[in-house]
C-alpha cells in the first residue's frame, strides 16, 4: 500500500471506529465480473461484490429495494447500465437481491452496454428498479440550462416509454451537481435524485438528493469501514470535487 492510501486508509478506519454509524445507506457500484475480461475497468470482481454482502449481513444491515427506515437498511445502486449485471443476474435472483440500476438511455444497445430487451428483462424480475442517469452522460454542470434540462427529460420519457411506468429515480453523471441542477431535476419529475457524497440516506445534501458510499473497488475491511460511517471523514473533499457550480 502506497503512503497516500495508508493515510486515506487510517482515517477512514479510525473516523468508522469513532462513529459506529449504522444508519441507512446507499452503496454503489458500476457493474460485476466474474474471471471474463470486465465491460469496463470500474467493474467490480463478484467475489469482491459478496464480501461486501457478507460484511453487511453481519452488521446487521438489510439490503432493500428502497431505505425507509434510518436504520439498519441498505440499498445497492449501478450506474450506467453495463452488461455484467445481466450476464451474471442469476447470483442476484439466487439471492432474492434488488438493486437499482441508473441506465444512460443513449447507451442502450451500444456495446458493453445493456439492449432493450435485456433492461426490460431485468425490471421484469422485480429485482431491479430503473433510474435515469441522463441521455449521454455528459457533466450537466458544464452544461446550458436548456442542454441540462433536455438530457434529464428524454432520458425520463425515453425510459418510460420502454418501462410502461414512472421514473423517478436520478442520478447525476460522475456525481457533477449543484441546488440549481437539483432544483431543474426537481421540475422534470424526479422525486429522488441521488449524489456520490458520502454518508447516511437520510441526511439529504439538498432536499430530494440522497448520499451514496462509492465502493465498488474496497476490500471487506474497507467497505467495513464505509458501512460503518467511516467515509464522512472524506464528506469536504467530495464536496469540492462533485457540488459544481452551472455554466
Amino acid at each position: 500500500m502506497n503512503p497516500k492510501a495508508f493515510v486515506k486508509n487510517a482515517m477512514l478506519q479510525i473516523e468508522a471506529f469513532r462513529k459506529r454509524d449504522l444508519g441507512s445507506k446507499v452503496f454503489y457500484y458500476h457493474d460485476i465480473h466474474r474471471s471474463r475480461p470486465a465491460t469496463s475497468e470500474m467493474s467490480t470482481p463478484l467475489e469482491l461484490f459478496e464480501s461486501h454482502l457478507k460484511v453487511l449481513e453481519e452488521l446487521g444491515y438489510d439490503i432493500v429495494p428502497t431505505v425507509t427506515h434510518p436504520q439498519g437498511e441498505a440499498m445497492i445502486t449501478f450506474d450506467d447500465g453495463f452488461t455484467g449485471l445481466y450476464d451474471h443476474f442469476d447470483f442476484f435472483v439466487d439471492r432474492r437481491l434488488p438493486v437499482t440500476l441508473f441506465m444512460l438511455s443513449g447507451r442502450l444497445g451500444q456495446k458493453r452496454y445493456l439492449t432493450k430487451d435485456q433492461l426490460l428483462e431485468l425490471h421484469r424480475s422485480g429485482l431491479v428498479q430503473i433510474g435515469s442517469h441522463t441521455v449521454d452522460h455528459h457533466n450537466l454542470d458544464e452544461l446550458p440550462a436548456p442542454k441540462r434540462l433536455d438530457e434529464m427529460r428524454r432520458s425520463k420519457e425515453t425510459l418510460e416509454d420502454l418501462l410502461g411506468e414512472e421514473v423517478s429515480a436520478f442520478c447525476y453523471p460522475r456525481g457533477r451537481f449543484n441546488e440549481t441542477i437539483a432544483r431543474e431535476a426537481a421540475t422534470v419529475g424526479y422525486k429522488t435524485q441521488f449524489s456520490c457524497l458520502p454518508g447516511n440516506y437520510f441526511d439529504e445534501v439538498f432536499p430530494g438528493v440522497i448520499r451514496r458510499n462509492f465502493v465498488q473497488h474496497a476490500g471487506s475491511a474497507e467497505f467495513r469501514a464505509w458501512a460503518l460511517g467511516g467515509g464522512m471523514i472524506f464528506e469536504k473533499r467530495f464536496r469540492h470535487l462533485h457540488i459544481r457550480e452551472s455554466a
